[in-house]
């Protein structure tokens, strides 16, 4: 099974990744993609989350994913076909986990008889928020028929410290 790398995130190091700021970017995209629409609607309100969900696919692209509890650990799958496992990214963070990938198969075709085609280079990013903290130094990622399946164990749930109390 061809494993994909994770790049794996502690509390703190997330503001000094270059992705955070490619983020960054692609988040305002949606923002102005999505006031682009509240106006191409008639400024009506009432439809911003709607827009702003369509903004969404439209700049992020949106996989078909599923995310499953099994009890020390969540799996995510992924549709992911067409692409290779050198040409996906995964971040893991402590709250949440990061998918890009990204594709240059352009194909320009010579033949007479294509009239038109949809082979074109793929960039997509889809956030998975963690119903829970997970500890990203187990996380492990695998592509395999067009299926990425990312295991994330849940972090160990901080104890209460105990406190010492004198008896007066």
């Amino acid at each position: 099974m061809p494993n994909v790398e994770i790049q794996k995130v502690k509390d703190g190091q997330r503001a000094v990744l270059p992705f955070f700021q490619e983020f960054e970017k692609r988040f305002n995209e949606i923002q102005n993609r999505a006031f682009e629409l509240f106006e191409n609607g008639g400024r009506r309100f009432g439809s911003d989350m709607d827009n702003w969900l369509k903004a969404e696919r439209e700049v992020f692209g949106s996989p078909a994913a599923e995310l499953a509890d099994k009890g020390d650990a969540y799996e995510l799958q992924m549709a992911l076909p067409g692409f290779d496992p050198k040409e996906v990214e995964v971040t893991a963070t402590p709250d949440e986990l990061i998918v890009h990938a990204t594709s240059s198969q352009e194909k320009k075709s010579e033949k007479k008889d294509v009239l038109w085609s949809e082979f074109t280079s793929s960039d997509l990013y889809r956030r998975i928020p963690a119903p829970t903290p997970l500890n990203t130094e187990g996380a492990t990622a695998t592509l395999e028929k067009g299926v990425l399946r990312i295991t994330a164990p849940k972090a160990a749930e901080a104890k209460p410290k105990a406190v010492a109390i004198k008896a007066a």
